[in-house]
């Protein structure tokens, strides 16, 4: 009778469900998997839409960078004595410049032309705007003149009228416009595209008191974005006339 409990009572023991808390356990270490392979695909998301904005940032910009420049066409110096040019320095100084092709948009007040002559270096922004009158806010006057429809001779004293003086004319450069097809320059925004085609004006005898006889200038000019337009020239040994060509 003895053996007959027992084994009945080992038959209907309670056992504790090992199997059932192994499951459980694999359960958690499983959604814990997931959370955190799910964490690590929102960060790789984020991070390869990060990386993809800015490559074609960067990508946009390198090709701004490298299709974007000024040539510098051609330079003309005006002598300062007419009568006997070999007695003179030159004064004025205008660069024909325009956009390289492919190029984009430059906007003119933007750039900068650095010169460098007798050791002596210079850096001149567009004269934009001054004001003339202390009593008005409406007095400016503009560094920029257009001889589309005027006058062919770009060293006229009236288009170096805002930069004759000694302070204007040792900082700033003014603009004179020589083809504007596209009707994009202004003086307010003087943004020069393809096709367009600008003198910029320089006063050398303000800036480095003039340019003597057989004496050499470099320098560039400059936009924010772009390869710049190069200036490099060597005066003629000798003046023959009051226009010189200088590069």
């Amino acid at each position: 009778m003895n053996k007959l409990l027992r084994k009945v009572r080992k038959v209907f023991s309670l056992k504790a469900d090992n199997k059932a808390e192994t499951g459980i356990g694999t359960l958690i270490v499983f959604i814990a998997m997931v959370l955190v392979a799910a964490v690590a695909a929102t960060v790789l998301i984020h991070t390869a839409g990060t990386l993809q904005q800015k490559a074609t940032s960067t990508g946009s910009q390198t090709t701004q960078q490298v299709s974007t420049g000024i040539q510098v066409n051609s330079i003309l110096g005006l002598d300062s004595n007419k009568t006997t040019p070999t007695h003179g320095l030159i004064k004025w100084m205008a660069i024909q410049i325009s956009v390289t092709a492919g190029s984009s948009s430059i906007n003119l007040a933007n750039v900068t032309i650095s010169l460098t002559y007798h050791g002596v270096s210079a850096s001149l922004t567009y004269v934009g705007y001054e004001n003339i009158s202390v009593t008005t806010a409406k007095d400016f006057v503009y560094g920029f003149h257009s001889a589309v429809s005027g006058t062919n001779n770009v060293f006229n004293a009236s288009y170096f009228n805002t930069i004759n003086g000694t302070t204007n004319g040792s900082k700033h450069f003014a603009i004179l416009v020589l083809s504007d097809p596209t009707s994009s320059l202004t003086a307010q925004y003087p943004v020069i595209s393809y096709q367009d085609q600008v003198d910029l004006l320089v006063n050398v005898s303000a800036v480095f008191g003039g340019i003597s006889e057989g004496q050499s200038v470099n320098g560039q000019v400059q936009a924010p974005v772009g390869s710049p337009g190069v200036i490099q020239f060597t005066a003629p040994e000798s003046f023959v006339s009051d226009v010189i060509q200088l590069q």
